[in-house]
């Protein structure tokens, strides 16, 4: 049962939801017009080419709505998407493409009357034979477009930059403190070995204070976690703040003293 929780992969970029669609598409019309099955070499019509290629066209139209779709879905479950998810969308494809195309072939090309016989004939003889030719070609193309997003542990922070590429992914708990420098930030937080490390983006502490909310101001150039304060020293006046497990201090503003100075003898007396 743990392989039908298991993460696959997901199309979620609308361009390439459209790549997909359209091989999908030109596979089933290379099919119909090329090896000619259900004796389609004996349809006969002025527009010939153009009604058979209607098939195809109406796969991709179906895949492509289908999986937009999803795409709902899919981020209100944080971009997950299971084996379980899968097999009820290839469930739905088919069983939604095989009754447009039915409607399709049934009305448009053959101009016949409908009739629930012949549209369930249709599924046994039809669609059936054909899903183990398009469901492996339908399974890759959406495994081979697709991505697979882990989804970040509750404890894990990201931490983004103005500038393309900056990026700092990081437990919460490893951050201890933020400083602006002009248009800049200065990130500190340690590594698996308690060394402190500091890391720069373009960006200011208003939007980083944004992106991680518990993270408190302690100074008009500075943030702080509050989890890593290991004492204030001095008094409102000349207030500093130390760390747990790094021999670095940051300043401590007299307005925000009282503010922070409570917040830090609170978690003390929690704990």
């Amino acid at each position: 049962m743990n392989f039908l929780h298991q993460q696959i992969h997901f199309i979620s970029s609308l361009k390439k939801k459209v790549i997909a669609a359209f091989i999908l598409g030109v596979f089933l019309s290379f099919i119909i017009l090329f090896l000619e099955p259900f004796d389609t070499n004996q349809y006969e019509s002025n527009n010939r080419l153009l009604n058979l290629l209607g098939f195809g066209g109406l796969l991709t139209l179906v895949f492509l709505l289908q999986s937009i779709l999803e795409n709902k879905w899919y981020y209100n479950n944080s971009k997950v998407w299971t084996v379980t998810y899968e097999i009820i969308s290839v469930f739905l494809f088919f069983a939604i493409s095989g009754s447009v195309i039915y409607f399709y072939n049934h009305f448009y090309i053959n101009g016949l009357e409908y009739k629930i016989a012949s549209h369930w004939w249709y599924y046994r003889t039809i669609v059936l034979i054909m899903i183990p030719v398009i469901a492996p070609v339908y399974i890759y193309l959406r495994q081979r477009f697709g991505e697979r997003i882990v989804p970040l542990a509750k404890s894990t922070i990201i931490i983004t930059g103005a500038n393309k590429n900056e990026e700092l992914i990081i437990e919460k708990d490893d951050l201890y403190f933020i400083k602006a420098i002009e248009n800049y930030i200065e990130i500190g937080y340690i590594d698996a070995d308690k060394n402190l490390i500091t890391k720069t983006f373009r960006q200011s502490l208003s939007k980083v204070q944004q992106q991680i909310p518990f993270i408190e101001k302690c100074h008009r150039s500075f943030l702080v976690n509050m989890n890593q304060i290991s004492a204030i020293e001095g008094n409102s006046q000349s207030a500093k703040i130390t760390f747990k497990d790094i021999d670095k201090k940051i300043p401590l503003s007299k307005t925000l003293y009282k503010t922070i100075s409570d917040k830090f003898n609170l978690s003390v007396r929690q704990k």
